[in-house]
């Protein structure tokens, strides 16, 4: 399902969720640059990074860790509003089942990111394959209420023979704020407060794209591997656990 594709309910519901997405993604910038600026980092790097605002390295480290867990929750319920059997507020699920798919989601992005880290540190190509399944992974957990386990393995099987095509479409998502990122770094073509509100524009709009790219993208891929692997969608309740 694609933003276009949803109804009038679920598209109002996608577009405050990007605002929402805009803005915890500022917070998140503004905290890092606190925690760079209060740690030293960036007076080792010789790298000024702006806005901070009036927080300790204990402030701005705890700030951004509920940053963090903010913007993951806020696409985790952009992936449940792209999905066309899922609802960003949990309609057809306990309180509990909703709690539990945004807490896999968490658990998802976090480790995953810090996986692909260390896979691109020591070996590249462990952490490519992590980088690839990753976004597939997170609306398995998110959008499908798979357990992390179920998410890996599944994702892993459906994505056989589509790697590339996968590949191509987190890069497309991915090479705009990183190209920007990169140059608001190295130069100082823009005011910080002007460069800030860019660049996360640029970042929460390709965020949503790209959720809405991978769940379209992972519900055609299930759809060609037949209708086994729907059946833990037929009876949640065996697939709800860690």
């Amino acid at each position: 399902m694609t933003l276009l594709g949803t109804s009038g309910a679920a598209r109002s519901r996608a577009v405050a969720l990007v605002i929402t997405l805009f803005a915890v993604t500022a917070a998140w910038n503004v905290l890092l640059n606190t925690l760079l600026a209060r740690s030293g980092l960036a007076a080792a790097l010789q790298v000024a990074y702006r806005p901070t605002v009036p927080l300790t390295a204990l402030g701005a480290g705890t700030g951004l860790v509920v940053a963090t867990v903010a913007v993951v929750a806020t696409l985790a319920a952009l992936a449940r509003t792209f999905a066309p059997e899922s609802d960003a507020l949990g309609a057809s699920e306990t309180v509990g089942e909703t709690a539990l798919a945004y807490a896999r989601a968490v658990v998802v992005a976090v480790g995953g990111t810090v996986a692909a880290a260390v896979g691109l540190a020591l070996l590249v190509v462990p952490g490519l394959l992590v980088l690839v399944h990753l976004p597939l992974v997170f609306v398995a957990v998110a959008a499908h209420g798979d357990s992390v386990g179920g998410a890996v393995g599944r994702t892993w099987t459906q994505a056989r023979g589509s790697r590339a095509r996968v590949a191509a479409v987190g890069l497309a998502v991915t090479a705009v704020p990183l190209a920007l990122a990169v140059i608001a770094t190295l130069t100082d073509l823009l005011p910080p407060l002007v460069e800030l509100a860019l660049g996360v524009l640029v970042t929460a709009v390709a965020c949503a794209a790209g959720v809405a790219a991978f769940v379209a993208l992972a519900d055609s891929m299930e759809g060609s591997t037949g209708s086994g692997s729907r059946t833990d969608r037929v009876a949640p309740t065996t697939s709800r656990q860690l």
